[in-house]
């Protein structure tokens, strides 16, 4: 049998071109958050750009979710009432579900199922992140991005006329035999395309790579993590069953008992539910 033709930057181009244009504003909004110097004049005027996302920001400021006396006029004062953290989720957040709101045919995987698992991701990220004391500033935006590769993937495969997945091969195993790379490296190549840092990329590239002692804080590991806490909650992909797994070596390594870690998962369920009401409101 003659080697799978390597997916080519054209492909992947394409593939992203179909995509909503939304790396560019995600690109945006990471440099101005992850600068100290960034104001609330800043961040306004980036939402600001976004005509559907400012209406969104004052909708929610505005809700009884956050129980104001007087109604918010302004991006700059429905911000600082929001707070930047839950501005980053929800920008990052409707960006993101505009990306994965389609079903992926050629993997079998549901647009419900995959919005559910990325997001499950997004907040498992931070709530890893946060357990392990690790670097937090790209937790949220890598759980929203670490499954582009699988999306542009499966738009590859549409324009080749390539059959659906068989679901008995394992999922990596059929991308490298199909694509001749597997879809943590699409992602990290479409990533590129859209000009995020390298930091990010690497993240999304490594995550289905097992912590150590020496990564145990890192963002791919930290990825690696939210996704075995996104299956413990009925939030996986079942494509991807058995590649995240948490045992003994992988505990050692981060710290954590067993319980620990399991503690984790009630803790993604609450702030999972928690973010999905904010969605529903804006």
């Amino acid at each position: 049998m003659s080697a799978p033709a390597l997916v080519s930057d054209q492909e992947l181009a394409a593939a992203v071109d179909k995509l909503p244009p939304v790396g560019a504003v995600m690109q945006r909004l990471l440099a101005v958050l992850q600068d100290a110097d960034a104001s609330i004049d800043d961040i306004a005027a980036l939402v600001r750009v976004d005509t559907a996302l400012a209406t969104q920001v004052l909708r929610l400021a505005n809700s009884a979710y956050f129980g104001l006396v007087e109604r918010v006029a302004t991006i700059e004062e429905g911000i600082q009432h929001i707070g930047l953290t839950q501005v980053q989720r929800l920008v990052v957040s409707l960006g993101g579900r505009r990306l994965f709101e389609r079903p992926l045919d050629h993997y079998v995987i549901s647009a419900p199922l995959l919005w559910h698992h990325t997001l499950a991701v997004a907040v498992g990220s931070e709530v890893v992140a946060s357990r392990l004391d690790a670097d937090d500033s790209i937790a949220y935006l890598g759980g929203i991005l670490h499954a582009i590769g699988i999306v542009a993937l499966d738009s590859v495969a549409a324009a080749r006329g390539i059959a659906p997945r068989d679901t008995a091969v394992p999922l990596l195993d059929w991308e490298r035999a199909t694509f001749g790379i597997d879809n943590a490296a699409a992602a990290e190549r479409v990533l590129h395309y859209w000009k995020f840092p390298q930091s990010l990329r690497r993240a999304v590239c490594d995550r289905y790579v097992p912590p150590t002692r020496e990564t145990a804080r890192s963002a791919a590991s930290v990825l690696h993590l939210a996704c075995c806490l996104a299956e413990r909650a009925a939030a996986g992909l079942a494509p991807e069953g058995g590649l995240f797994r948490v045992g003994e070596p992988v505990l050692d390594a981060i710290g954590m008992t067993a319980d620990q870690f399991g503690a984790l998962e009630p803790e993604l369920r609450y702030q999972l539910s928690r973010t999905r009401a904010l969605l529903r409101l804006a």
